[in-house]
């Protein structure tokens, strides 16, 4: 049961029991839990430009050296690939250049993959659905054993660049389009809600907590926006949302990042540093939800100045950490724990798209 992933898949030639065995939902799960309690744990990154020899780097999370490569078990020349989530050894994925449209539940430790070419359709006061404002989410709901892919669609002018990963404003609330895929009927369906009183501000989401997956977003209080935590419940396909701390006095203009912090909810504030001083430091502040669902239990965990900024949060880590590219496109990674920050050296790969990950065996029966 503690065998490898590669290693099930190639007993499944002995013969047609073990195939069986393999290839059965229940052995694939346990085989996944113990994986989580015992296996190795991975960092997975992308490379994201038209690369016909692309593939899957997995990164030691401990050392943070280079494990081995994977490659991509479909091809196109002509294809750009981000990372929507990472959920179980599946992950999914989405072409750049028809973001929302063109995606895939891939597992690469075993080579299988289904594709999900779904156009967008009926999105109230669209003009050109080029230039729609598409935002994904991915999660997997543990009780009936289905991964699920979130997809909003609102008239506006698009995201200037899906691959920054960053804020990008949807202006529109009310014609939001909202649909949700399932892995296990293979289809999608519609989810109606009156009054969609949001404005997305994230490009993707694989943040799930409690069964619901979670964006920032704008609310419209009155006559105001105001920042919040967006959340949509897996099982029961409904919309929530969660305040974010007070956080005024930890300085003006900063950036918010939210994670995953020792299974907690939590938020990463920083300043944005493109063109730091040479001796300038800047504060980076990490939030924590203590009880889930209850905004006054919101704490600040801690401060840390790191230098020379951060541009860009990639992932948080299982082990605590933070991964950001700073001003100087370096990838530094910073241990809430111990307070400390380092330089990551990686072989130049160009803009990497970061994920945590465990292989399995998921995907291959069916």
């Amino acid at each position: 049961m503690m065998l490898p992933t590669d290693s099930l898949v190639r007993f499944q030639c002995v013969c047609k029991a073990w195939r069986d065995l393999i290839r059965d939902s229940m052995f694939i799960k346990k085989h996944l839990e113990l994986r989580k309690s015992k296996g190795k744990g991975y960092l997975l990154s992308v490379l994201m430009d038209h690369d016909p020899d692309r593939a899957f780097t997995l990164i030691c999370e401990e050392t943070f050296e280079e494990a081995m490569e994977i490659a991509i078990p479909f091809q196109s020349v002509e294809m750009s690939l981000i990372v929507i989530g990472s959920c179980n050894g599946l992950l999914c994925l989405s072409d750049t250049e028809r973001y929302g449209t063109a995606l895939y539940l891939c597992n690469p430790s075993i080579r299988r993959y289904r594709v999900i070419d779904h156009p967008i359709t009926g999105v109230v006061g669209s003009s050109d659905p080029k230039n729609d404002c598409v935002t994904l989410g991915f999660g997997y709901y543990d009780q009936t054993d289905d991964y699920k892919i979130i997809r909003f669609v609102a008239p506006g002018d698009g995201h200037d660049d899906v691959l920054d990963l960053g804020s990008k404003y949807h202006k529109t609330e009310e014609n939001t389009k909202v649909e949700v895929y399932s892995s296990i009927t293979n289809s999608w369906k519609d989810v109606v809600v009156e009054n969609f009183s949001w404005s997305l501000l994230d490009v993707r989401s694989e943040l799930v907590i409690c069964d619901s997956v979670h964006w920032k977003a704008f609310y419209r209080d009155t006559n105001k926006d105001v920042l919040v935590i967006l959340t949509f419940h897996l099982g029961n396909e409904t919309f929530g949302q969660i305040r974010l701390p007070n956080y005024e006095a930890d300085g003006e203009d900063l950036m918010e990042y939210v994670g995953l912090y020792k299974g907690k909810l939590s938020l990463f504030l920083f300043h944005q540093v493109v063109n730091p001083h040479p001796w300038q430091e800047n504060d980076c502040y990490l939030w924590v939800m203590m009880e889930y669902g209850m905004e006054a239990s919101w704490i600040k965990m801690l401060n840390i100045s790191v230098h020379p900024g951060v541009v860009r949060p990639l992932v948080f880590t299982k082990n605590d950490e933070i991964i950001f590219a700073d001003s100087e496109q370096d990838l530094v990674v910073c241990h809430f724990d111990s307070n400390t920050a380092k330089i990551v050296r990686l072989e130049e790969r160009g803009y990497l798209n970061f994920t945590n990950y465990m292989d399995s065996l998921v995907l291959l029966e069916g």
